[in-house]
């Protein structure tokens, strides 16, 4: 365990270890006891280091989260505002030779390499620390919107668009990654949600006010305005988020006491109370004492410090081997790919409303993106529907299952969303189509709701990942980012000549029949989950039991 004390008694401390079973040692199928008689019982199980980021008050929880959100919201809103703003670059590009389709590369291109940018970090993630990667991410991010409001041709726009999504990408693997590890597994949800609705109310604001930036003072002063609100974060970052890495012993994950089997914190505490604490479960009723005798206390210094961890580069090699093995488990491939479909349609969307509203329904072109507003509203709707409502179905499940948690019970939010995305891209599709038959709002309004079903299926997916492999949380944040943006990418790579052959009807309609599609997969993945978890377990055990992580 990090950063304890010098001690006397250390010397005559000899290494013992505890009497376990290959599965408690090893293996981590994601099934834990959440509840019991005293209450929620607190996973991963904090331990008694005042450094101990589970330890870190609730406010200062809440800046982590709130500048996390930040940084993520800048970045997405960066890569994917862009479409209200396409057709002030068509007639500048098209002068130079550019097609529609490449104008579109500036959007579909970069959510690209944000999954790219995933499978860079992560690694290093791992092996150096969070807080050292999270801050290069923002400088990175700092200087690729300066270059894209600098830019001098398309290929200078684009390429510094492609850096900005290495950089953005982080928001979607190393941002909850962070997250997860400072909250408690029964109120991961409404944070991951609370996360993901800061960045919509933030960024739906923001994307509102695209066409009136662009149309008053330029496109350029949009991106200087995310470059200098990315230039705070970086402040923020850099004072308020401290590393949120902390090793564990695999018994914390299953809600055992964190002391217990822990090689690291075979000190004797002279603290009676500490060893009290030691001897039992915590749920969220008992009180939490920190061991100020064998541990350093936390501090200004201490949060400053760039590098906390002793640099492990085992730990990016076994992130790459375990992304490779993740990649084949039937329940994690489901939840990437469903990931990937419902991004890639919420992209085609994003691609093609500007020239639907402005074309047949006569949209001036700087009202375009206040089409979009419907999301900051979805984003109030998300954190009592998505958050809350996650989180109260996982406990109301494990009190009837005995108290014990299942990951698939993650799932159950997934059905409204899925049900009204069906609904929206079909509607959007014929809307589009039809246009004499249906009003502006039918394009407005699916947009909108099919942002719900995105949100809806990232946070059921982020969150069932994180209590399904634990002890492979990154590996498995990493797959989903990748192979998201990558079918994401395929998807919306696509639309332009799929809606130039088939018809607005004929490529939406297929989106919604393949959204139905991975729906149904969904009930299969929830009667099975638990199966499949068991059967993958070899490949889920912990190489070294000494220093289990989150790769």
């Amino acid at each position: 365990m990090q950063d304890l004390k010098p001690s006397s008694t250390e010397e005559q401390v000899e290494f013992c270890p505890i009497a376990t079973t290959e599965s408690t040692t090893r293996k981590h199928d994601g099934t834990v006891q959440l509840t019991s008689d005293q209450g929620v019982i607190l996973i991963p199980t904090p331990s008694a280091d005042p450094r101990d980021p589970l330890n870190i008050p609730l406010w200062n929880k809440l800046i982590i989260l709130s500048t996390t959100c930040l940084y993520s919201t800048m970045g997405l809103t960066a890569v994917s505002g862009l479409g209200g703003m396409l057709t002030y670059f068509i007639p500048g590009y098209a002068a130079q030779g550019k097609t529609y389709a490449d104008i579109s590369a500036l959007m579909t291109y970069p959510s690209l390499f944000m999954g790219i940018g995933n499978v860079i970090s992560m690694p290093l993630a791992l092996a150096l620390g969070r807080r050292p990667v999270f801050l290069v991410s923002c400088v990175v991010q700092v200087v690729s919107l300066i270059l894209c409001a600098t830019n001098q041709s398309y290929a200078w726009h684009f390429a510094a668009r492609c850096i900005l999504g290495l950089a953005a990408g982080q928001s979607e693997a190393l941002c909850p990654l962070m997250i997860s590890e400072v909250f408690f597994l029964h109120e991961r949800a409404r944070y991951q949600q609370l996360f993901s609705s800061i960045q919509t109310v933030i960024s739906g604001t923001l994307i509102i006010l695209t066409s009136y930036i662009a149309a008053t003072i330029g496109w350029r002063a949009w991106y200087y305005l995310f470059a200098g609100l990315s230039g705070c974060v970086l402040i923020l970052a850099i004072f308020f988020v401290p590393e949120t890495k902390y090793v564990r012993p695999l018994t914390a994950y299953k809600g055992t006491t964190i002391e217990h089997g822990n090689p690291s914190s075979l000190v004797p505490s002279s603290d009676p109370e500490n060893a009290k604490q030691s001897d039992r479960v915590i749920t969220v009723n008992d009180e939490r004492i920190l061991d100020t005798v064998n541990y350093f206390p936390r501090t200004l210094k201490s949060n400053l410090q760039i590098f906390v961890n002793k640099p492990d580069w085992s730990e990016a090699i076994h992130c790459l081997k375990h992304m490779l093995q993740l990649f084949f488990f039937p329940n994690v491939f489901w939840v990437f790919s469903m990931n990937g479909i419902f991004l890639g349609v919420n992209i085609a969307m994003g691609l093609t409303y500007g020239n639907i509203l402005s074309g047949p329904f006569h949209w001036a072109d700087k009202y375009i993106s206040v089409a979009m507003a419907g999301q900051i509203v979805v984003a109030f709707l998300c954190v009592p529907m998505l958050g809350y409502g996650s989180d109260f179905i996982v406990k109301f499940m494990a009190r009837r299952n005995g108290g014990v948690h299942e990951p698939e019970h993650r799932l159950l939010t997934l059905i409204v969303p899925l049900l009204l995305g069906i609904m929206f891209v079909v509607i959007y599709g014929q809307a589009a189509t039809f246009p004499e038959r249906y009003h502006w709002l039918a394009i407005v309004f699916s947009i909108n709701g099919y942002y719900f079903t995105f949100i809806g299926a990232n946070t059921a997916g982020i969150t069932y990942l994180l209590d399904a492999y634990p002890t492979r949380a990154a590996s498995s944040l990493v797959v989903l980012c990748a192979m998201r943006g990558v079918i994401s990418f395929c998807l919306s790579y696509g639309t332009v000549s799929l809606y130039s052959k088939y018809g607005y009807d004929g490529a939406f309609g297929l989106f919604g029949g393949i959204t139905s599609i991975f729906g149904a997969l969904g009930l299969l993945v929830y009667f099975t989950g638990k199966q499949i978890r068991r059967f993958v377990s070899p490949w889920t055990a912990v190489e070294d039991v000494g220093k289990p992580s989150m790769g």
